[in-house]
């Protein structure tokens, strides 16, 4: 009998953890990767030129959200699952990831042109054209596995003659291989290259970001979301993100 009473009981905190459970889970997962000044977590908030808005338009939303930190790849996979609602931060726009999911209707920020992070006295030191490095098939350039760098450069690369290796790694690491010479440029926007090169200290006074003037022109970053997102949900980020922001 003391053991149906302790059964009946633990039956009853484990439906009551349950229900509690359900009534604080969020409205979606959101996916992000700490890379900074573009998206940093702090506390239970992201900030960053594309971070702090798109907690904004959330807001705005009236939406509630868990934060999931992911590589870009692990992101889009568990985006194609459709296994919760949930949307990716800061992504391009391509015609692959149409296929898979929704994006919102504007974009949560717009990227400048990519540039080249050199060597300053390394094999593109005197290069100031972006086809130019892209010719030569004894560049070679690191780039991120599974990664968009928007439409027009992501064209741009697939036509390029240059040596082209792609890893999963972290930002940081594919800036370290151009310091240590083991590729000649890696591909950043501006923002996010010159706080690497930061990162570094002295040692990266070595480096430099190159823009290039024929480089395609900046895109914008969006909500990537899933299709179990309902609609009036992907609505309601789309309606806050039309709204008119108050000027500085």
């Amino acid at each position: 009998m003391k053991f149906c009473l302790l059964l009946a009981r633990l039956l009853l905190i484990t439906l009551l953890a349950c229900s509690a459970e359900r009534a604080v889970a969020a409205d979606l997962v959101l996916y992000y990767e700490e890379r900074p000044p573009l998206m940093s977590r702090l506390d239970n908030q992201l900030t960053g030129v594309q971070g702090a808005p798109a907690m904004a338009v959330l807001q705005r939303a009236g939406l509630t959200v868990e934060l999931r930190e992911a590589p870009v790849a692990r992101q889009l996979a568990m985006i194609s699952r459709n296994a919760e609602p949930a949307c990716a931060l800061g992504l391009y726009r391509t015609a692959e990831r149409e296929r898979v999911g929704r994006y919102s209707r504007l974009p949560v920020y717009s990227s400048p042109p990519q540039s080249l992070m050199i060597r300053r006295d390394g094999r593109l030191k005197d290069i100031h054209r972006f086809a130019t490095a892209l010719q030569s098939p004894t560049v070679t350039l690191a780039l991120r596995l599974g990664y968009s760098y928007g439409a027009e450069t992501d064209k741009a690369l697939a036509d390029s003659s240059a040596r082209i290796i792609r890893s999963s790694d972290h930002s940081m690491a594919r800036a370290r291989l151009v310091l240590l010479g083991m590729a000649d440029a890696a591909l950043f926007t501006e923002e996010e290259g010159e706080a690497l090169i930061k990162q570094f200290g002295e040692a990266g006074t070595a480096l430099e970001l190159r823009r290039l003037p024929d480089a395609p022109p900046g895109e914008g970053r969006f909500f990537f979301c899933n299709k179990a997102l309902p609609d009036r949900q992907l609505r309601a980020i789309d309606d806050a993100m039309a709204v008119p922001r108050p000027g500085p």
